[in-house]
């Protein structure tokens, strides 16, 4: 049989996660020699290694999916068929190089067949045999399958029901929220559905000059949404469905990813961080906030309580507000003289958006003779009262007012939070501590939270 070169360029038609790999060949007058290397040209570490020989004519092999082995199969001898299918693109390749392999993951359907004589077939896999990891059903397959759809404006109602009834989703997710920026950000967000039923949600964009998904940049975190019913192998086909679409639909090449810190969450939902750990994601960022925990809190030290009290004899009193321009004069003035830097959202947005979401976005201020001294701008959700900008003028900080004012919002205004959320005290991804700002934070009774963020290279 002629063997011709199978190249990497046809795997733009291959099913999710489904690729050519060409293996290193060293070749002199005394023949040929190829290489396969666990997470080396074999993107995993091997656990087995098995072969096929001897198939009679018109017989077939595979006929499965693996719920968790990845695999690479080389024809190291002859030539046969391999067909690939992840329920909604099916190809087939004929593979007849000992060179050229191709990387089957999990959760997408094989099948050999037209293997010619003599042919050995190699299996490199990523697990150790086990026989109830494998679905030999074709229809059993194809309702198991796991589809990724790109949002469209259409399906906001869907999306946003969604969110509200997920294990782990905020209104910041709502995409009347998402989408008070969109110009500033390529939407490329996902659904995605098993069984005509959605399961999980991905708020993203995409930079095209960087080659890059974030999801989502625009956001505090972004991570997967997901649905109380989802498993911890959907979750991980959900990830792998991503990840191929962002490769094959935008041709991205980084995905960095920043999920939900679980404070946010109703329910236990780190099913993505294990996802995230298999597809070998790196820790890029850790952000370090401060919060306090309503169940065994930490009592407020001393020094936080003589603020309070000061705050009480300079006679401040403590206010919901909607005048949101009053403090954004005293954000923007401590931004720019202590941190020179500016608010992220500007006062216009802010006022659009607290109007979108009067129950979540709600401004407390600390006022003296009728004037706006000090405030803190919350981000209320189900579990957590975040602040989300915390400022006070000079006049404010002599009369302790931000102390007085955390006392009254911890004690009296959000008492049956299961957290209250003081922010970010790091900079430069986490690599620098604002440590009199932690220590101020954690005078109330806070500890410390991560706010993560992964790269995984695609």
């Amino acid at each position: 049989m002629n063997k011709r070169a199978t190249t990497i360029a046809e795997s733009k038609h291959l099913p999710r996660g489904c690729r050519l790999i060409n293996l290193p060949e060293h070749k002199d007058k005394r023949g040929c020699l190829s290489i396969a290397e666990g997470k080396g040209e074999v993107p995993f570490a091997i656990e087995r290694v098995f072969w096929i020989y001897d198939v009679p004519d018109g017989e077939e092999r595979g006929a499965h999916s693996h719920c968790e082995c990845a695999e690479v199969v080389v024809p190291v001898c002859g030539a046969f068929d391999m067909t690939v299918d992840d329920g909604m693109t099916k190809s087939t390749v004929h593979l007849d190089s000992p060179n050229v392999g191709i990387l089957i993951p999990a959760g997408v359907w094989c099948q050999l067949s037209g293997f010619a004589p003599n042919t050995v077939c190699v299996v490199m896999a990523s697990h150790p045999y086990n026989a109830g990891g494998y679905i030999h059903d074709y229809n059993t397959y194809k309702s198991e399958a796991i589809e990724a759809v790109p949002y469209s404006r259409a399906m906001a109602d869907a999306w946003n029901a969604f969110i509200a009834d997920s294990k782990n989703g905020t209104f910041l997710f709502h995409r009347d929220y998402m989408d008070y920026h969109a110009d500033r950000f390529a939407d490329c967000s996902l659904l995605f559905y098993k069984k005509g039923k959605l399961i999980a949600v991905l708020p993203a964009n995409y930079k095209q000059d960087e080659r890059t998904v974030y999801s989502h940049g625009g956001l505090t975190y972004g991570g997967l949404v997901l649905s109380d019913r989802i498993s911890t192998t959907d979750t991980m086909q959900v990830m792998s469905c991503a990840a191929e679409w962002m490769k094959m639909t935008l041709g991205a090449e980084r995905w960095i990813y920043k999920p939900v810190p679980h404070i946010y969450h109703r329910a236990p939902a780190e099913e993505d961080l294990y996802a995230l750990f298999r597809q070998e994601a790196v820790l890029q960022a850790r952000g370090v906030s401060s919060a306090i925990a309503k169940e065994g809190g930490i009592a407020m030290q001393e020094l936080r309580k003589r603020g309070a009290k000061k705050a009480e004899n300079s006679h401040v009193t403590y206010m919901e507000s909607t005048d949101l321009r009053a403090f954004w004069k005293i954000l923007d003035e401590v931004l720019t003289s202590r941190h020179d830097c500016k608010p992220v959202h500007t006062v216009d947005e802010m006022e659009r958006l607290q109007a979108s979401f009067p129950d979540n976005i709600r401004l407390f201020t600390a006022q003296i003779d009728g004037h706006t001294v000090a405030g803190t701008l919350i981000y209320e959700t189900e579990t957590v009262a975040h602040a989300q900008y915390i400022a006070a003028s000079d006049y404010g900080r002599s009369t302790g007012a931000l102390d007085g004012l955390f006392q009254h919002l911890v004690t009296e205004v959000f008492p049956a939070k299961r957290y209250f959320d003081f922010g970010i005290s790091t900079e430069q991804g986490g690599r620098y501590l604002n440590q009199g700002l932690a220590f101020q934070k954690e005078g109330f009774g806070a500890r410390a939270v991560v706010y993560d963020t992964y790269t995984i290279t695609l």
